[in-house]
Parts: C-alpha cells; structure tokens; sequence
C-alpha cells in the first residue's frame, strides 16, 4: 500500500508511510476500498496538492475521523452479489458473531451444525471480503459485517443466533471450555426468548447462563456476570414452582452481581422477588443479607442493626441488649477454656459448618461487628461477637466465616486486654484457617480484620500493605465490602507518613469506588481525612457537601462520624496552631467520647492515632487555659492517652510507639515544666521517628520541641527544631503547613 502511495502522489515512501498507516487502518490494507477512499479524501480537500510545498498534503487527523463514504458502502453490498452463494451463506454465519470470530470456532460450528464453513471463507478472504491472522477470520470493514448479517431476515436472526449457540454450547460443556461457552451463551441470548421452542429448552438456556455467570464472576466481570443470570432468569419466566432451585441460585447470584455493580434498584427488584417467593427461611438469607447491606451502605445504620438482631433472634442467637464488664469476663474466660483443649492442629481439622442457619448467624455477627461502632449504642456487647460465632463454629463446625470471628478475638485479646503474644497467634490461626477454606469468597473480609494486629505488632509501613492484598482478594471473589479495605489503607498511609501527593492519589481513587457503589456511609468517613490532607499540600479544600447526599445528613446520625470529625477537627488544630479551635474540638471529642471496647474494630481511624493526637492536644490546651480545673482535666486526659501508647509501645512494638510515647512524655514534662527531662525526651522522639520511618511525626517532633524553647524564651535553640520541621513537613508534601510553620516563626 505504501509502495502504490509513494507511487501515485510521487513522494518517497517514508513521507507516504503516515497516510499508508492511516488508509491501512481504515482499509485493512484492501485494493478495493483504497482507490475510493483516495477520491473521497480528495473531494473533501483533505488530500490536497501544496502549491507553497509543490508536493501532496494531506490533514491526518481528520482522515482518522472521516466516515466510510456512502458510494463505498454501496460498493460493497454491490459486490456481494458475485459472490457464490456458499461464500454468503458462510458469512451470514460469520457475521452473527461481530466483526471477527476464532478459526477453531468456526471449525467445531461446521462439524455442529454440518454446514461447510471454512472452505468458503477461505474463499472469501481471496475476495477481499475477508482477512485471516492471529487464528481469526474477520471482516475487512464492519460495513461489509452489517451487509453480511442484513441478508438474513430480521424475523430469522434469532433462530440463528440460538441455533449457534446452542450447538457451541453443548461442545463448551462437554469439553469445559470456558471461553467457548461465553461466546455460545451469548448468541443464546442475542437469540432471545422467541427463539426457545419449549419450556425443556428454556431450562437448558438457563443453566447454560447460570455456568457462564459463574465464570464472569471468577473473571471479576461483575457486569457480564449480572447479565448472564438476569437472562437465565428470564428465560425460566418466573416459573418458581416448577425449577426452584435454578431459579432461587440465579436470584442469588443476581443478587451478588448487582451488589457489586451498584445497582441498587435492580438488587431492590431481586430482594422482593426472593422474599416473595422463597419457601422457607434460609432461602430467603441472601436476601436479608444483602438488604443490610443496603440499609448500611444508604446511611441508615440503625436499621440495619434491627434486622440484624431480630435475625439473629428468629435463628436463636440472639445478643443481650448491654453487658457489663463482668458479663465480659465470663464470656472471655468460657471462649478461652473452650479454646484451651483445642491446640491450633486440631482447629485447622475442625468438622465443616453444614447448617444453614447456623452459617447465616455467623455471617450476620460479622456484618453486626463492623456497623455496631457507628451508632455507639449497644457498643459494650462487640466483644461478645467473636465469643459468640466461635462458640457456634465450634459447636456446629467452621464455616467460611469463623476465621474472621478468631482474627476479631485475637484483636480483643491484643488491643483491649494487651495479650499480644497470644491475639498475633489468634490472627495467624485465622489466616491459615482461611487456607484451609474450600471458600475463596471471604478471603479480603479475613485478611482484613487479621492486619489489625499485625499493624500493631510489625513495622506498620509494611504491615500497611497487607491490606492491598485484603482489597485484590475481595474485588476477585466479588466481596462488596473491597471498598473498605482501600479506605483503611488510605487512612493509614496518610497517618504514618506516606508521601502526601501519593496519598491524595488513593483517597480519590475510593473517594470514586463508595460513589460508585452508593457506600454514602464510607463515603462521609473519607472526607474529612481527605479535606485535611489537601489543607497540609496546599491544595484546594475538598466541597464541604458532595453531589450524591449530604455530609452533615451522615454525621449528625452516627457517633463514629462525630468522633472522627471532631478528632480531624483537633489533629487540624494542633498542625495549624488554632488554639481556639483546638479548645472547642477536644471538648467535643471528650463528650463523645471512646469506647475501650472499639479498640479492636477498623472502621474510622485507629484508635492508637486517636489518643496520640488527643493527648497531644490535651497537653497544648492545659498548658494554655488559664483555670485550675479545666486545666487539670485536659492534663489528666493528657496523661490518660499517653499511658495508653506506653503500653503499645511495651506490649505491642516500639518500632511503631516508642517515638510517640517519648513525643508524648515530653509534652507531660513541659506542662510540669521539667524542662530539662522535656529536652532529652523531645530529642529522643525526633531521633526514634526519624529511626523508625515517621517522617511526619519527626516533623511534629521537631515544631513540638521548637514551640518548647520558644515558649520557655530560647528563641536561638527553637530556630534548629523549626528549621528541620520545615525540612521534614516539605519531605512529607505539607507544603502549606511548612510555609505557615515559617510565618509563624517569623512573626513571633
């Protein structure tokens, strides 16, 4: 083609080789659309001879964009009349597959439907209707497609379709070939429900549907997947008497499918069919199940929590309504001597859960444990939650579930009672529980709640990237609950220091992912994080109200969004040195505020950065406030926090707590004036973040100590701390922090 170019306009074939490039693309390389092409393109003067150039130019860009003019098209159903008739029947079938379809395709079709197939469109190939490569017959232009499938009479085509299908089908089927049977299932379908000839055919369809859904879904094409089982569902027209349990698997699948592509009307619509129609209560679980979701995902969390527990109620397992600390250590010390006698061996050869019901209750305590911190109601039974779905897994054998029931108890015993040793065994049980699981499903929700210990225990800038694993292993088992996993990643990359500029980058990639899935309740969570990590680089605020519900709606319901905005509002504060603000957050912050028994739960941001920050603020608005009593309270709570992260840092890992400990001692010291003890222990903070990788807290340590001597009138010794919290906040990517940092100084 490019020869014939450089031949035709006279110019050397490397000036030629752009517009051959084009033309080829357009063309497929074939004589018998190039020359007509080549007058069109003249006639609309984007070939042109250059009088200035004294050469042929031509305009790439709108040549790329240019039509099929209309006398090509009617050139090319022109031709097809010379054709034998073989050659047009080969590529009526051709053309029922698109604009290409596989050689080996083609070949099983022609031995199916006994109609000599390749012959002809070897055939066609010399007639330029056709190219063939790659192992592909395809149309040279998908004019020369839409011709090839016109000839066949519209009331036909579906007959077609399913005729092709069907007989590809039964080979795909026969042979376990996945790929096959996608294509087959989708001529089925092209075909429609006119194309069925009886109800035996209809169920053959259907369960043809139902396998291909179920291979969308491993592939994670949640889309495909939803529309393979709504065609199965349709093709069975609703007959729930006759084909049960065919049908009640295609709702629920459906169901799942729908879920995860976030349409919720259409997972309403299946709801209330599976309601209406289920025989018995554990057919209808699935049902319950993803309604909760619902009702969690649309903010309204208390509903949620009364389906929940009038479940668990109808399926004997119900909770009490609080419990006291004492009720707490019964339940502890029983599950403990319950686990006593079992060694790790024999739980990971535990029987298999088979009770329907009893599945049901253990995966509706997990759903309980993740939105019970949202309400704050009722927080005081969450520690029963694992107690209870590992008394039923091993009463009844362990389902796909328990493992997250152990991973939650091994996050009791390190994060409330300070057994580390043993919750971090409790956590890798789980994991390798997990394993042991014929289930992939719940592969993210175990690694989920498993990273909470080790996120303590190990170097947490590692640790962080477990729950990337947690986030791929829920998207590929279609987990509604991925979504969750990037968030807590997002949150503690921004806590521990990741690079700000990169950290934006995640919280906007699932800032999109919950308003794709209509997650408003994430989605609110997300946001004040968000607007303070934008405020820190710089950049412009994030809208106080997004497009899709508004924020303060969300906020005002639940105690957890309270909590973490007031506790965004005081970290806020305390980097820009607003003490008013500052004042009116940790007042907020303390009335709301926590529950020891939420330690072990990831929903909002950890609670070991919740008391470091809080207790840095304590200690910065006791040194302030000017009366005895609100003095001494903010220097009790002070001291509070900072006792709690002298535990972790002893029990759990100085890697991650030393240096917040000693950032935090070093504040008690100063409010106490011990000066000199406050100097070696703000030395000793810096030094320990700077040893252990917190780049932003070795800038919080800096402008801490440069604030010290500053305040206690060493203006010359403040100068170094403030100049390397510059250095710091720059190398973190708080830009407009560092640049207040030195206004700030300067002013003072």
């Amino acid at each position: 083609l490019n020869e014939m170019l450089s031949t035709t306009l006279s110019l050397l074939p490397r000036i030629t080789r752009p517009l051959a490039d084009i033309l080829h693309h357009k063309t497929k390389g074939s004589p018998l659309f190039v020359k007509q092409v080549m007058m069109e393109l003249y006639n609309q003067r984007l070939l042109s001879p250059s009088l200035p150039r004294r050469r042929w130019v031509w305009e790439a860009d709108e040549i790329l964009d240019m039509k099929i003019p209309e006398h090509v098209a009617a050139f090319i159903a022109k031709s097809f009349g010379r054709l034998p008739s073989e050659v047009l029947s080969a590529l009526v079938v051709l053309s029922c597959f698109g604009a290409s379809a596989d050689i080996s395709m083609m070949e099983v079709l022609e031995r199916e439907i006994q109609q000599p197939l390749l012959a002809s469109l070897d055939e066609a190939v010399g007639h330029s209707v056709l190219g063939k490569s790659n192992g592909e017959f395809y149309f040279m232009h998908d004019k020369l497609q839409e011709a090839a499938y016109s000839m066949m009479k519209p009331e036909e085509r579906c007959l077609h379709h399913n005729r092709y299908g069907l007989a590809l089908g039964f080979v795909a089927e026969r042979e376990c070939d996945d790929r096959l049977l996608l294509t087959a299932v989708g001529q089925i379908n092209h075909g429609g429900l006119q194309a069925v000839i009886d109800g035996e055919q209809a169920v053959v369809v259907a369960n043809l549907n139902l396998d291909a859904g179920k291979i969308a879904m491993n592939m994670s094409d949640f889309f495909a997947a939803h529309s393979f089982f709504s065609h199965g569902i349709s093709f069975l027209r609703g007959d729930w008497e006759e084909h049960y349990d065919l049908t009640l698997e295609l709702f629920n699948l459906a169901m799942k499918c729908a879920l995860m592509n976030a349409e919720h009307e259409s997972l309403k619509v299946l709801i209330d069919q599976v309601m209406q129609n289920a025989k018995c209560f554990e057919d209808r679980c699935q049902a319950i199940s993803y309604t909760i979701t619902l009702l969690t995902w649309s903010g309204n969390v208390p509903g949620a929590i009364e389906l929940i527990n009038s479940t668990l109620t109808n399926l004997g397992e119900g909770l009490p309504m609080i419990m006291a600390p004492t009720d707490m250590k019964h339940h502890l010390d029983n599950t403990k001597a319950l686990l006593a006698s079992l060694s790790d061996d024999a739980l990971l050869n535990y029987p298999v859960m088979t009770n329907p019901s009893k599945i049901l209750a253990v995966e509706l305590l997990a759903k309980l444990f993740q939105i019970l911190p949202f309400v704050g109601a009722r927080a005081s039974v969450m520690p029963i939650i694992p107690f209870k779905a590992i008394q039923i897994s091993l009463q009844y054998g362990m389902c796909p579930l328990s493992p997250v029931a152990f991973a939650q108890y091994g996050n009791f015993l390190s994060l409330v009672v300070y057994e580390f040793e043993e919750g971090y065994r409790y956590m890798k049980l789980a994991l390798s529980l997990m394993k042991k699981s014929p289930s992939r499903a719940h592969d993210g929700s175990v690694m989920f709640h498993s990273n909470y210990t080790k996120l303590h225990v190990e170097p947490m800038q590692s640790a962080i990237e477990c729950y990337v694993d947690s986030f791929t292993a829920s998207m590929k088992s279609g987990n509604p609950y991925a979504i969750g996993c990037s968030y807590v990643y997002d949150i503690f990359c921004f806590w521990s220091g990741k690079e700000l500029k990169a950290v934006i980058f995640l919280m906007e990639a699932t800032i999109r992912g919950t308003k794709h899935q209509k997650n408003f309740l994430l989605l609110t969570l997300m946001q004040s994080t968000f607007r303070l990590a934008l405020r820190l680089m710089g950049e412009s605020s994030a809208p106080r109200q997004h497009d899709l519900i508004k924020e303060d709606d969300i906020t005002e319901k639940h105690v957890l969004h309270l909590r973490q905005d007031c506790f965004v509002r005081l970290t806020e504060a305390l980097m820009f040195r607003d003490l008013n603000e500052a004042k009116d957050a940790i007042d907020k912050y303390s009335i709301i505020g926590e529950s020891a028994l939420c330690h072990f739960s990831v929903t909002t941001t950890p609670m070991l950065f919740m008391r470091f920050y809080s207790g840095l603020v304590s200690f910065w608005v006791s040194r302030e406030m000017s009366g005895k009593k609100k003095s001494s309270k903010c220097l009790e709570k002070g001291v509070e926090c900072k006792d709690e992260i002298e535990k972790l840092a002893t029990f759990a890992s100085a890697w991650n707590f030393q240096n917040k400990a000693y950032l935090l001692q070093a504040e008690e010291k100063f409010c106490k004036m011990d000066f000199e003890a406050a100097e070696i222990l703000y030395d000793a903070a810096i030094l320990a973040s700077k040893t252990h990788k917190f780049v932003n807290e070795e800038a919080l340590a800096n402008e801490l100590a440069g604030h010290f001597y500053l305040e206690t009138g060493r203006k010359n010794r403040s100068v170094h701390y403030f100049s390397q919290a510059f250095e710091k906040y720059n190398q973190w990517g708080a830009v407009a922090k560092a640049n207040m940092l030195t206004k700030y100084f300067c002013e003072t």
